[in-house]
């Protein structure tokens, strides 16, 4: 399930953001924020532009970064209706040893943010199905530092989600099966 609605402004830190739209959904089941390409690219290359930035082979960018250039990442923030709603560094920009993941998937011909599992850690959501209406507030987890298991998977190599392999196996359970 998954609710659309228009945001205002976006916050990189203390800097003011121009999105390329201004539309968003709150989806609970969108693994991590998905962002169209141009403003992804746009966050990228203000943060990143300078570092060794790379794609994995589970589509996500990892960056070089010491712990020093980890830590100079701001939160970011953006409205709704006049609230303000923050994911924090570590939400969507994650550290190990000297590799960072960014934990926002870009999304080539989106017209929308999407808000997946790294806003939802952060905030709670309600929906009003009767009134066509949702509401955000911050969860317990406000604030707190993430499980190590997203950053661990992220640069394990493993794939989002690999078909290849399970439809190999399942082929093969079918074969033995059947023979």
């Amino acid at each position: 399930m998954f609710w659309q609605f228009n945001f205002d402004d976006v916050m990189l830190g203390d800097k003011p953001f121009t999105p390329s739209v201004n539309s968003m959904m709150a989806d609970s089941g969108t693994s991590l924020n998905m962002i169209p390409d141009d403003d992804f690219n746009a966050i990228r290359d203000t943060f990143f532009k300078d570092s060794h930035c790379y794609v994995l082979k589970n589509s996500l960018t990892a960056c070089d970064c010491t712990k020093e250039e980890h830590e100079a990442v701001p939160a970011i923030t953006f409205k709704i209706e006049g609230d303000e709603y923050r994911i924090d560094r570590d939400m969507w920009y994650e550290r190990k040893d000297s590799t960072c993941v960014i934990k926002f998937m870009h999304a080539p011909g989106r017209s929308e943010w999407i808000l997946g599992v790294n806003f939802f850690q952060s905030y709670y959501a309600v929906m009003d199905y009767s009134k066509n209406r949702i509401g955000f507030a911050k969860s317990i987890n406000f604030g707190k530092a993430g499980s190590r298991h997203f950053i661990d998977w992220a640069l394990s190599g493993s794939f989002l989600l690999n078909l290849v392999a399970d439809v190999s196996s399942f082929a093969k359970a079918r074969q033995t099966t059947h023979s």
